[in-house]
């Protein structure tokens, strides 16, 4: 490639997304990063973008990075912006969107703001009251389950001055609204399941979940997708209940659908959650019943499916991507806030089936 048409990647790429990072644009551009340097150098010369460690800003978000100075004496860079992040847990499925989110913060010389509800609706009204009132400049927010138009937090939300991205949830309007969201197209995952199945000959294929706002979405795929294929009349969907700590009554509800499963004689299955997938394939080895010799299994969520005894096959929601491209739609928002117009954004990411042992047979 040569040097105009480096120069003019380089700028394209600032103008996108504000800043760059040699090692990542060096592949790209397939050039070494020593050449990269050199571009940025004869760029910066003309005053048209700003070096900085490990890569290059454009003008725009330099003048906008002024400088401070913390109690050590070092300067450093001030934030472009501070972006809250509402989330309803930090152990379980949220840990990989917040690295997304903070990745993307990384980049866009972002501060991110982290708060955690434990799927608590009152809390997570107060998280973002207090977010929004300490004067964030904008609010991703993964609410208990669907935002229901009327309710407190919609209010909340839909008044705010600021962007405000939902995450990973629906929102229940009778209209168009003016919030944003970015969530996974759950649906589609479990069309990528039971298409798996099919193609490996199963015809009956079950699907257990339990009651969660993931549930819906993936009934709706599991059934059309069974009746795209012909197979609605050998359709199976069982929902798990949702116990308290410690007790019993999951694998009690899960030892029920294996019953069901022998019975119907189905010979494949979806399970909504790494935890409950793994008890399944538990009790079913209890049973003699082999995995995948005998029954094929498929995870949903792909937490830590490929530490069960036999690894299991797993959709997997695109859990980074999500907190990733949540963070920019607030910057992205934020760029454009003087524009008389916009477009309000709602973006649904696909997830990917990662094929394991538990519908593998080998050869």
């Amino acid at each position: 490639m040569v040097a105009a048409a480096r120069h003019d990647a380089i700028l394209r790429e600032l103008e996108l997304r504000g800043s760059l990072r040699i090692a990542a644009l060096s592949p790209r551009l397939h050039v070494s990063e020593m050449t990269l340097r050199r571009d940025l150098a004869e760029l910066e010369s003309r005053g048209l973008l700003v070096r900085v460690h490990g890569g290059a800003v454009s003008s725009a978000v330099a003048r906008q990075q002024e400088r401070a100075t913390d109690r050590a004496g070092r300067r450093q860079e001030r934030p472009v912006a501070t972006i809250g992040m509402i989330a309803p847990s930090a152990s379980y499925y949220y840990p990989q969107v917040i690295r997304g989110a903070s990745d993307a913060a990384r980049e866009l010389n972002c501060r991110l703001v982290l708060g955690t509800t434990n799927y608590s609706e009152r809390e997570e009204l107060r998280q973002a009251e207090r977010m929004i009132a300490g004067g964030v400049d904008a609010l991703m927010i993964t609410p208990r389950g669907s935002l229901v138009e009327g309710s407190g937090l919609h209010t909340l939300l839909t008044g705010a001055t600021i962007p405000v991205v939902v995450v990973e949830r629906a929102i229940d309007e009778r209209g168009a609204g003016r919030l944003e969201w970015v969530r996974s197209d759950h649906a589609y995952g479990a069309e990528l399941a039971v298409r798996h199945l099919a193609e490996l000959g199963h015809r009956r294929i079950a699907l257990a979940a339990r009651e969660t706002p993931t549930t819906d979405p993936l009934g709706e795929g599991y059934e059309s997708t069974m009746a795209r294929l012909g197979l609605q009349e050998h359709a199976l969907q069982r929902v798990l209940p949702a116990p308290g700590v410690g007790e019993d009554v999951t694998i009690e509800e899960i030892e029920r659908f294996l019953d069901v499963c022998v019975e119907r004689e189905v010979t494949a299955a979806l399970v909504l959650g790494d935890v409950d997938s793994m008890a399944f394939a538990d009790l079913a080895a209890e049973r003699g019943i082999r995995i995948p010799e005998d029954f094929a299994l498929v995870a949903y969520d792909d937490e830590f499916s490929a530490l069960a005894a036999v690894p299991l096959t797993a959709v997997a929601p695109p859990k980074h991507d999500l907190g990733y491209a949540a963070l920019r739609l607030c910057v992205d928002h934020l760029r454009q806030a003087e524009r008389a117009s916009r477009a309000v954004v709602r973006m649904m990411l696909l997830p990917t089936l990662v094929e394991r042992e538990s519908t593998r047979i080998a050869s």
